[in-house]
């Protein structure tokens, strides 16, 4: 969970007085050019450098690197563009899997959500990522249906696919059904997320070793 940053006066002076010639959302005028460096640095300073949907670490603030993402996406909600609780910093990658997808359990809000609840993605401002997702090293396992969410919107399990030996569809059956079990909690979700853990590839040589408690 990270805090959301605030913007000066000058600076929300100087949103406002942008006007986008078709009715739009002001995020991409070059009069934001220099609002937008500013958010993407504040936005990778306070995540530590880290991706807000697949939490790795980039080690690099060079801005190429880093992609700057509207939780809730500007095509649907451009009243949106400058809230400061719906910026996060993000690799490409996820920014690009991710897309358009709408995150807003309630779609037809005028005004932004201030709870978790509002959100059906983790959202980075709201919530803790490890409540939600398990993740060591390639590894992403949801432990609720807001982690499952975001690990298949944003294709967290692109990095097991493609670096370790995981089978070819891991939306099998048997997968789906452990992952349910985790969901779902109970006195046996523990058990089965450990048991899920054990018998990944990964798991095996070591690298995987977040605690499952």
């Amino acid at each position: 969970m990270t805090e959301p940053f605030s913007f000066s006066a000058e600076q929300l002076d100087l949103i406002s007085g942008l006007t986008p010639p078709d009715g739009s959302d002001a995020w991409s005028l070059d009069g934001a050019r220099e609002i937008r460096a500013l958010v993407k640095t504040r936005c990778i300073d306070a995540q530590s450098s880290k991706c807000c949907y697949c939490d790795r670490f980039l080690a690099t603030q060079n801005h190429r690197m880093w992609d700057v993402d509207h939780v809730v996406p500007r095509s649907t909600h451009p009243q949106f563009a400058f809230e400061s609780l719906n910026l996060v910093a993000c690799c490409p990658d996820c920014n690009i899997a991710k897309g358009d997808t709408q995150t807003l359990v309630n779609r037809r809000r005028v005004t932004y959500p201030d709870v978790s609840a509002g959100f059906t993605l983790v959202h980075p401002h709201f919530d803790t990522y490890s409540d939600h997702i398990f993740h060591a090293e390639l590894i992403y396992i949801p432990k609720t249906i807001k982690g499952k969410k975001t690990i298949y919107v944003c294709d967290l399990l692109r990095y097991a696919q493609k670096y370790i030996d995981w089978p070819t569809s891991i939306s099998d059956d048997r997968y789906e059904s452990d992952v349910d079990a985790v969901v779902a909690g109970g006195p046996g979700s523990t058990a089965v997320l450990g048991n899920l853990i054990a018998g990944l590839p990964v798991a095996r040589s070591g690298v995987a070793s977040e605690s499952t408690d």
